[in-house]
């Protein structure tokens, strides 16, 4: 740990942790310094001499401008930022997570289709997109660590800004209503004209509310956008290039905490009806129940903020790196560069230039577009194919997501770190994980449960024609709410009592039971809610293929990320990244999610309706839906896979590790010395 005492920073001998020594091992080759200083034949004062006459005090200290206490020098470690970087980018994941957790619930508060959802959804990617090249140019010659706290403080606000529909609006007064009157509620019944009533003023909720969380999602997307760019490039910068993959692989997995916990909190919320002063006759499993959505956002918006309180403390350059850098000889002061126009695209020019880094990007590119329907909709794909709940939806992917890509991430950066294996064996990994998920998706493609059970027949548009000869009479033309009905075989779902044919009904151990149903054979007996369909076999060979290749997906992104760094000068590190970013957000994150959505509204049967406008899909036919989902994302991973292969074929020469750039080096200075021998001769 580095203890620092005001007014000076001084680096105290047994600073060096186990990680370090063996850091400072392989970088003593270098220098006689270094091994004086090690061996512990010089004194360490003579670092921290020229550290302190070529750095700012302010530079190496941890804490803010005004308050900077020795004792709060303790976490101004490499280990101490995987630490808070991981758990600052947990707490980032959680809050993208939570809303995708909570995007059907919303879809059906609101009145959204899927498209819209998607259109929100990819506002957090126009905001990256906008400011992520500015950031990191401007950031990676500035305090890195306070950039990104400055961008993940406007992260936090966006949670404020998600929880205003709540405010504005409750749980809907419609909603309410029809709960606060559904066991006297008979308009929804064969032969009585009366329809459930629709106030038209409140159709604004939709509008305000996607207008709302828009504008949340693109402040989100600026809050995150220098995370991946000047956070990771900071902890390079500290570390050696031999243990960046371990570190970044810790912090990368603490990371993935972060979708589990989004996705819990979304199922605990979800668990709770959004209306508190309400006891739906619903029970979770039925289609109208809908959640409290809107509980999450406080408490993770609140954490988040803490966390980047945290994150803008440490210093511009880690004590440590700061002794190392002198002891081994290097630059020690993060340059100040340029930050003009002409330079900015002088290196833009030359990243574009480097094909490592142009096929690496583009195949990530593709890899997204094919992985996005999953990462956004999965929640929901499970909940329709599957017959799950929502807040069970939730809790599956989430640890699904945990358990299986943290292990893989964890494996990779151990095997990297201790193996070191060369760049074209960390390309080749990836083009056979990728062929891996082609594989998977086309038979995901082909496995579910999906069972349309639901009374009527199609129409020549595709949509699902609910009047038959028995219910023609019953005044079901109007437009009456999803409440559906399930005949007493159980074999057969109505859209309502109306559509089945119902007359009459009476709660019968808490159960709404109707009776003299015209469309239901026998008894003519239905009872409230869907036909249970049991999926549980489908269900578990799914969730076992989804983890088997969670896992291997994981295990390419440590060798990715490497290759993504080594390509280009350390100088150019952040805006590569940045470069990236925006290609990947312009190109993948901001369509698909549009894209997903208008496929996953074409496959819908039976649409929701307000005052005459489409609102939310009710029933989605399960294998048009499967079939859009599973082979658009095969035919972009295809595409990734082709690219990678070009990676492959480009890498031979990439040096990825400290000793390979050391030994180029030492050829270079003997090759030198020969000629400059040879002159004097």
């Amino acid at each position: 740990m580095v203890a620092q005492e005001s007014p000076g920073v001084t680096v105290p001998e047994n600073a060096l942790d186990d990680l370090e020594v063996d850091s400072e091992n392989q970088d003593a080759e270098h220098s006689d310094e270094t091994k004086r200083l090690n061996n512990g034949d010089g004194d360490s004062t003579e670092a921290n001499k020229i550290i302190n006459d070529t750095v700012n005090k302010e530079d190496l200290a941890c804490g803010f401008p005004c308050w900077q206490p020795a004792w709060l020098q303790q976490i101004a470690s490499k280990k101490a930022y995987v630490i808070v970087y991981g758990l600052l980018g947990m707490s980032q994941t959680a809050i993208g997570t939570y809303f995708v957790g909570t995007i059907s619930t919303i879809e059906k508060r609101f009145k959204l289709p899927s498209s819209t959802s998607g259109l929100i959804t990819s506002s957090w990617d126009i905001g990256s997109l906008s400011t992520a090249m500015v950031m990191a140019y401007f950031g990676s010659a500035g305090h890195k660590t306070r950039w990104v706290a400055t961008a993940a403080i406007l992260a936090a606000m966006s949670c404020y800004i998600r929880y205003i529909p709540q405010l504005l609006y409750g749980p809907g007064e419609t909603l309410a209503a029809y709960n606060k009157t559904t066991s006297n509620m008979t308009g929804n019944m064969c032969n009585d004209e009366k329809v459930f009533p629709e106030n038209c003023s409140l159709n604004s909720e939709g509008l305000v509310a996607t207008i709302a969380l828009t504008l949340a999602h693109i402040i989100f997307g600026i809050g995150t956008s220098s995370y991946y760019t000047l956070g990771a490039a900071y902890l390079d910068d500290n570390t050696l290039k031999n243990k960046f993959p371990v570190l970044f692989a810790m912090a990368t997995c603490i990371r993935y905490f972060g979708p589990t916990l989004g996705f819990l909190t979304s199922s605990y919320t979800l668990a709770y009806y959004v209306d508190s002063d309400v006891t739906p006759p619903f029970g979770q499993n039925d289609a109208r129940w809908i959640g409290a959505w809107y509980k999450g956002w406080i408490p993770l918006g609140t954490v988040h903020l803490f966390l980047a309180l945290i994150m803008a403390m440490f210093p511009k350059i880690l004590p440590r790196e700061a002794e190392r850098r002198v002891t081994s000889g290097a630059p020690l002061l993060l340059s100040k560069k340029s930050t003009s126009i002409q330079d900015f695209k002088k290196t833009l020019l030359r990243l574009i230039k480097n094909p490592i880094l142009m096929l690496n990007t583009t195949s990530s590119t593709f890899y997204i577009l094919g992985m996005m329907g999953y990462f956004i909709f999965l929640p929901k794909y499970i909940e329709y194919q599957f017959h799950r709940t929502a807040s069970n939806s939730s809790l599956i992917t989430g640890l699904v997501g945990l358990i299986c890509t943290a292990i893989g991430v964890l494996t990779s950066g151990y095997i990297v770190s201790k193996f070191k294996p060369r760049a074209r064996y960390l390309a080749a990994w990836n083009v056979f994980t990728e062929t891996v998920d082609i594989i998977g998706h086309a038979m995901f493609a082909y496995l579910g449960c999906y069972k349309n059970d639901l009374a009527g027949s199609i129409n020549q548009d595709g949509t699902w024609n609910l009047i038959e000869e028995c219910n023609a009479n019953c005044s079901c033309m109007g437009r009456l709410p999803y409440s559906p009905v399930c005949s007493e075989d159980q074999l057969t779902t109505y859209y309502s009592p109306c559509h089945a044919g119902c007359t009459e009904f009476e709660m019968i151990n808490n159960t709404k039971t109707f009776f003299n149903c015209s469309c239901i054979g026998g008894s003519g007996i239905a009872t409230s809610g869907a036909c249970p369909v049991d999926c549980s076999n489908h269900f578990i060979i799914f969730l076992c293929l989804l983890c088997f290749m969670k896992f291997l997906s994981a295990t390419g992104r440590a060798g990715n990320t490497i290759i993504q760094f080594r390509s280009v000068k350390p100088e150019d590190k952040s805006i590569s990244i940045a470069l990236a970013e925006v290609v990947v957000c312009a190109l993948a994150f901001i369509p698909a999610p549009i894209m997903y959505g208008f496929l996953l509204d074409y496959s819908c049967l039976v649409w929701g309706e307000t005052c005459g406008k489409t609102g939310n899909c009710w029933l989605y036919e399960g294998k048009t839906m499967r079939y859009l989902l599973n082979f658009t994302a095969t035919g972009f991973l295809f595409i990734a896979t082709v690219l990678d292969i070009g990676v492959l074929c480009n890498v031979g020469s990439l040096k990825i590790y400290d000793e390979d750039v050391n030994k180029e080096e030492n050829k270079d200075n003997k090759e030198t010395e020969i000629h400059l021998l040879e002159q004097k001769k």
